[in-house]
């Protein structure tokens, strides 16, 4: 693994903003397109706004971890913290076919990570967090 970088934030959604400049700099400097650096920051921004809004049931004392680094062609981005576990079999995937005053509330956000994102996993463990793993395969340039 490469190097590391990390920050870590109050779970004040006042800090989206912080956490959005970390991880697209970060994307750009690891050589993704704009494309690419979009799709990352907002299923970041998912992931911290979920972490703030469920598992610390808006409670601003809480913290939040963004790592990112680099492993072969994947921009790696993990998202900690340490509220309420979270089970994502739970979240039912959104009915997109639905009339929009059919459809269930929730739910969009975690279809739209999977969806930006190449691949995405999530722990729970009482000692160490729940954390959410997304790979993002870098664009390789035509040669």
């Amino acid at each position: 693994m490469a190097h590391q970088y990390e920050l870590c934030v109050a779970s004040s959604f006042r800090n989206l903003g912080q956490i959005a400049e970390f991880i697209s700099e970060r994307a750009r400097l690891s050589g993704m397109d704009e494309d690419q650096v979009f799709a990352v920051q907002m299923a970041v921004d998912e992931a911290c706004t979920n972490s703030m809004e469920h598992a610390y049931a808006g409670c601003e004392t809480g913290q939040v971890r963004v790592c990112c680094y680099l492993e072969d062609d994947d921009f790696v981005v993990c998202v900690t913290d340490y509220g309420a576990p979270f089970d994502p079999t739970t979240v039912p995937m959104p009915d997109l076919a639905a009339p929009i005053e059919e459809r269930q509330e929730g739910g969009l956000g975690l279809f739209f990570m999977r969806e930006l994102m190449d691949q995405i996993e999530f722990h729970s463990d009482a000692d160490e967090g729940n954390s959410v793993i997304m790979r993002k395969r870098r664009k390789r340039s035509q040669e």
